[in-house]
């Protein structure tokens, strides 16, 4: 292990180094996701340019649709659940400030600014038209762009974003029941807008709602609000619980929000100077049973039981491998041609570095007692020699035709081999994951497939038939010789046979797991799971094994 070994006059230039960067460190202000969700890592869908101005947004759990409205346009229009593509668009009305738009009872009604709600009607003969539904009679100048269903009361909550009747501190929601009186002019609950205040990480404008819906799992109201950048989580009876900061850049003009039944959330943004978008942030939640596959898995994966974070240097940190008779990891940084020595047990991110080659897209390393091999996006696997001082390296290259992308390799069970896993390649349809055997005696790919990993069985066992799985690193666990991946994209954590055979599938928490993209096992089976930093700090996560 000479590799180990570096010069003292390295060893005095980083130690200076680190000195010298302690005093001009940046810090970084992250922002905080609500439970169960990562506001860091949305699937993001540009919308046609009829809904430049989207205004609300509501999912249709009958019909497995999308319905949208635009401000100013007198139009209802029906996006395609995967696509997004508007499928359908039907008019509802004359010309007006439609705000929100919401289903109740399998009837979806339309909000107009002054309180007025269109009731949107499609009879047997398929004929579409809008009609009046009923107004809020209050007095004076009053602003709505928030209306949700509530169906324990089997009604639609309006909820003022200027209403004459509020103070500062104060905003009123008011019921609608289609079925019966209409309107309740007395406020059905009344938020207190002097506590979103006091609950903000940032000090901005009184809350102005833009949107609502009631979370299916979690039975809380979720209200945005586009004018002071903020999304509160409240009760049924609008009491405050929790405020989060909405950040700009992700969140140009939230106008409306919705879930589907799994508790998935769909945040849509008016296009400034640009498309609409609709934003998908997928609902992590730890049940009984999820619980109990842990346990099987043999890791507590909600809770780590320690946790390392990294300097800047290795915040774009993407292939982890461990080190058995030193207990160090290697670690190794997206596009640069370094390795870096980490002691986890001292919380050490600057033990050593070595520079091998130039700039490139490495994305795992593995080590073994002669060499150090990264892993290439494109298939190619690089061998670092480190039996001294040379670091001499060759490139071995796949070649499989079409256009590939890697971001896990591991040494096989055999101890002999190296195997690469796809995160997406040509010919796979989204409907596998192949593996490539790479021998380390003869140095040489093997010409066909190790074996492939079945997409549709992971949504399976989810019951999800959007789940998504990109293996971003995987290994073999070396007491129970099971085979695990983790996918950043996707947020999921397989345990298979070691011929890619899936036997469970855990959903992972995107606040603890914002980006895991390296994965390793000590010989006992403990596994760290590394994480980028993105916009915070990078991580190295530790699960002590449990038999």
């Amino acid at each position: 292990m000479r590799f180990l070994n570096f010069p003292a006059r390295f060893v005095y230039v980083a130690v200076l180094l680190i000195v010298v960067n302690a005093g001009c460190r940046h810090k970084t202000k992250v922002l905080k996701s609500p439970p169960h969700y990562n506001f860091s890592t949305p699937l993001a869908d540009k919308l046609d340019p009829k809904l430049q101005e989207i205004s609300g947004i509501t999912w249709d759990s009958k019909n497995n649709i999308f319905l949208a409205i635009d401000d100013g346009s007198e139009k209802l229009y029906i996006l395609d659940k995967d696509t997004r593509i508007i499928i359908a668009e039907y008019i509802f009305g004359k010309k007006g400030d439609y705000e929100d738009i919401a289903i109740l009872n399998d009837i979806p009604y339309i909000l107009r600014s002054d309180g007025m709600i269109t009731k949107f009607i499609k009879d047997s003969t398929g004929k579409v038209f809008g009609l009046e539904a009923g107004t809020i009679g209050l007095t004076g100048v009053n602003d709505f762009e928030t209306m949700y269903s509530d169906t324990s009361r089997n009604a639609l909550v309006v909820i003022c974003k200027n209403c004459e009747m509020d103070d500062d501190k104060s905003v009123s929601a008011f019921a609608f029941y289609p079925d019966s009186i209409g309107f309740d002019n007395k406020p059905l609950f009344t938020i207190d807008a002097a506590k979103v205040a006091s609950l903000s990480s940032f000090k901005t404008s009184k809350l102005q709602p833009s949107a609502a819906a009631i979370h299916p799992v979690l039975k809380k109201l979720f209200i945005l609000s586009s004018a002071s950048n903020q999304l509160v989580i409240a009760d049924l009876n609008g009491k405050v619980e929790s405020v989060f900061k909405l950040s700009p850049k992700l969140f140009p003009q939230p106008e409306g929000i919705t879930f589907r039944g799994n508790g998935d959330m769909y945040i849509s943004n008016e296009g400034i100077n640009t498309q609409g978008t609709l934003l998908k942030f997928a609902y992590v939640a730890v049940s009984d049973s999820a619980k109990a596959k842990i346990n099987k898995a043999g890791y507590d994966f909600s809770t780590p039981d320690e946790k390392m974070e990294l300097g800047k240097h290795l915040r774009e940190i993407s292939g982890i491998t461990y080190i058995p008779d030193r207990n160090l990891i290697l670690a190794e940084n997206d596009e640069k041609g370094d390795i870096f020595v980490v002691d986890f047990k001292n919380k050490n991110g600057n033990d050593g570095k070595m520079k091998f080659g130039g700039k490139g897209d490495y994305e795992d390393i593995v080590y073994t007692d002669t060499a150090a091999y990264m892993l290439v996006a494109t298939g190619s696997v690089v061998q670092v020699m480190t039996k001294d001082s040379t670091l001499a390296t060759k490139e071995f290259i796949l070649d499989r035709g079409g256009a590939s992308e890697f971001e896990a390799m591991y040494l096989g069970a055999d101890g002999k081999s190296l195997v690469l896993l796809c995160k997406e390649c040509s010919k796979e349809k989204d409907e596998v994951r192949t593996a490539y055997r790479f021998d380390l005696a003869t140095l040489t790919f093997s010409a066909e497939p190790l074996y492939s990993v079945n997409i549709a069985g992971i949504k399976k066992i989810l019951n999800d038939e959007e789940a998504e799985f990109k293996p971003s690193a995987a290994g073999i666990n070396p007491v129970n010789g099971k085979l695990y991946i983790v996918a950043s994209v996707g947020k999921l954590l397989v345990v298979a046979d070691k011929n890619g055979k899936v036997e469970q599938v855990i959903r992972l928490d995107p606040v603890l797991y914002n980006q895991p993209e390296g994965m390793t096992f000590a010989p006992n089976g403990d596994l760290y799971i590394s994480n980028e930093g993105g916009e915070g700090i990078a991580t190295i996560l530790k699960f002590t094994y449990k038999k």
